[in-house]
């Protein structure tokens, strides 16, 4: 279950934050998709969760490695 979040609000904040539009996330866009979510943890280290999340290690976070991660969370 996602939360109170729904899979259309997801795709609609990572397109969002998709500042480029490549259909990735870099590193630099994932902080701010996680302050646009409020989910960034006081004290939490951004890059150690982009890491966690970028489950190919392909240096970018695709939409199905995001969307897996926030049904996780």
């Amino acid at each position: 279950m996602m939360s109170d979040v729904s899979a259309q609000e997801l795709r609609e904040n990572f397109d969002h934050f998709d500042s480029n539009g490549d259909g990735r996330i870099e590193l630099t866009e994932f902080i701010a998709l996680l302050e646009g979510l409020d989910a960034l943890e006081a004290g939490e280290d951004p890059k150690v969760g982009f890491h966690a999340i970028d489950s190919d290690g392909s240096g970018v976070v695709e939409f199905d490695e995001f969307v897996a991660w926030f049904q996780d969370r």
